[in-house]
């Protein structure tokens, strides 16, 4: 695993961004291997917004990408990876959104490497790579399709109108970045970017329901063993889904979105960690926590942090990793650090 820089900040503005993609004519836009909604939300959105333009664009993803986020792609042609192999044409450039770590880039790793010079990057974490040497990176930007929306406005690039424009498909990077709004990152700026978006006669209630509502029977099933599976640790739960849990449900990870969440609603969890293996040489590791107590700012636990020890990243609420070790092993050694 590629370790991470030490500066991960902006390198250029974006004017800068906005020359090289105006100095382009094909453009692959890519993102983080299982994308979730804030990356399939920032690659449509970009793409859309592009071939408005006049730039001959396609997306490329790397899976698996959960049901409903293909509903919410709507008319896109979503060209997997692993289903259709890289692109054929050789681009003029590529942008990299919602990403900046050679981590979740693993299967396009090489072929990346061999077009550096072409790389530009859009991102809101904290940790990264040197992925993209001409970069934005906004922390303070509650998802990466408000990045996108500021590129845009400086490109001068319209949003379209209702259903597969390019502002639904920012919407859905919005929403879901923010547990729909819910979460400490929905800001004074995010939901001002929200209602500007909804004026673009989007039907969010269709996209809700799109995304958080078309699970499969097998969702229940995993939710289930997880929860006998949790463990307390202070104030952070800790809980296990096993290849044999996946296999025995008929599950997939794409199932599993949005479960670790689950213990936050216990009023004295200040943390959630859900560790998977449903690749058997491959733990999985998904961190989720509250912000601080008022009355005890001792009680946050950055996430961000925690993943940091595995190699990982993200926010201080929201983080994940990879670890090349066993789950028990695993669990053991975030166990220690909980603990300590």
């Amino acid at each position: 695993m590629t370790s991470q820089t030490d500066v991960y900040e902006s390198t250029t503005s974006y004017a800068g961004l906005a020359q090289r993609i105006q100095d382009a004519n094909h453009i692959v836009v890519t993102t983080h291997r299982k994308p979730d909604g804030d990356a399939i939300g920032s690659v449509i959105g970009l793409c859309r917004g592009l071939q408005s333009i006049g730039k001959e664009v396609e997306n490329l993803f790397i899976g698996p990408i959960e049901h409903g986020l293909q509903l919410a792609a709507g008319d896109s042609d979503i060209r997997l990876l692993e289903e259709r192999g890289l692109p054929a044409q050789e681009p003029d450039l590529i942008i990299v959104v919602d990403t900046g770590a050679w981590s979740q880039l693993e299967a396009l790793e090489q072929w990346l490497r061999e077009r550096k010079s072409r790389i530009i990057g859009l991102d809101h974490h904290a940790n990264g790579d040197d992925v993209a040497t001409d970069r934005i990176v906004d922390i303070s930007a509650a998802a990466c399709t408000q990045v996108v929306m500021a590129l845009f406005e400086e490109m001068n690039i319209g949003l379209g109108t209702g259903r597969h424009s390019v502002a639904e498909a920012l919407f859905i990077g919005l929403g879901t970045d923010t547990g729909w709004f819910r979460f400490s990152n929905a800001d004074a700026r995010c939901f001002s970017d929200a209602s500007r978006l909804l004026e673009h006669n989007i039907d969010r209630y269709q996209l809700y329901r799109n995304l958080e509502e078309t699970a499969r029977p097998a969702r229940m099933e995993l939710l289930q063993r997880m929860l006998v599976s949790i463990e307390y640790v202070g104030s952070s739960a800790i809980m296990m889904l096993r290849s044999t849990d996946f296999q025995e449900t008929n599950g997939s990870s794409t199932d599993i979105v949005g479960l670790v969440n689950t213990p936050l609603v216990l009023e004295n969890m200040q943390a959630s960690i859900l560790l998977t293996d449903s690749d058997p040489t491959v733990t999985k590791m998904s961190f989720r926590s509250k912000p601080s107590l008022h009355e005890d700012k001792s009680s946050l636990i950055d996430v961000n942090v925690l993943a940091g020890y595995f190699g990982g990243g993200g926010h201080v609420h929201a983080a994940g990793a990879r670890v090349f070790s066993p789950l028990e092993d695993v669990k053991a050694r975030l166990k220690e650090l909980l603990q300590s």
